[in-house]
């Protein structure tokens, strides 16, 4: 997997012919706030075994993770603890597994955030979560740029790394800058929608299931 991207082809055509057959397995986490559904259908759609679960028994027996999530930092993180997946999450995140993190599923991988300032993150990245400074009409919603391709958005918030080496990807809302994706060894990160930014968002997919072949 690369930060910096590949070129796109017409996946909505090569894909269909080429589907990847994959043996390995993928635990998609089901917390209870998460977009599921869309992913879920995004990794089946380019031939990747997948499945939907809260079990932290086949999350550790997975072979890579996708953490989804959607809504406010807050209530993702107490939807996390109640269903007793925290431990897993950080476990996997800190493994040498393939591990994914998708919109709120990013920004709770850091240790605070504006929006609910008392409930702690996951911690795994020293950092906090702000809400856009600069920018006159919030949240942001629509396609951006990050790295020469265009990935669909639907956001307030966004990290803010202590560990610049970790930011592989920078987007710009209304003359604000900002961290769109973060990688560091098995771990990338995504603020943007993957599974809802059309060919762009499943050539990252295919790449990131690539790294289980």
């Amino acid at each position: 997997m690369t930060c910096r991207g590949v070129p796109v082809a017409r996946l909505s055509n090569t894909l269909r012919k080429n589907r990847i057959t994959m043996k390995k397995k993928i635990s998609l986490i089901d917390f209870g706030a998460g977009n599921l559904h869309s992913v879920y259908k995004a990794f089946k759609f380019i031939g990747a075994d997948i499945e939907i679960t809260n079990d932290s028994n086949k999350i550790e027996k997975s072979d890579a993770v996708v953490f989804p999530g959607v809504g406010a930092f807050g209530e993702v993180m107490k939807s996390i603890r109640n269903n007793n997946l925290e431990e897993i999450i950080v476990k996997s995140a800190k493994s040498s597994k393939p591990f994914l993190g998708i919109c709120v599923g990013m920004q709770v991988l850091f240790e605070c955030g504006e929006e609910n300032p008392y409930e702690k993150g996951l911690s795994i990245f020293k950092g906090k979560v702000i809400k856009f400074k600069k920018a006159k009409k919030i949240p942001h919603i629509g396609w951006n740029d990050v790295n020469g391709q265009k990935y669909y958005f639907v956001h307030s918030y966004y990290v803010l790394p202590e560990d610049k080496n970790i930011i592989c990807g920078e987007t710009d809302y209304d003359g604000e800058k900002f961290t769109s994706m973060i990688k560091k060894d098995n771990l990338l990160a995504v603020q943007f929608h993957p599974e809802k930014s059309g060919d762009a968002g499943l050539e990252l997919l295919k790449s990131f299931i690539f790294d289980l072949s």
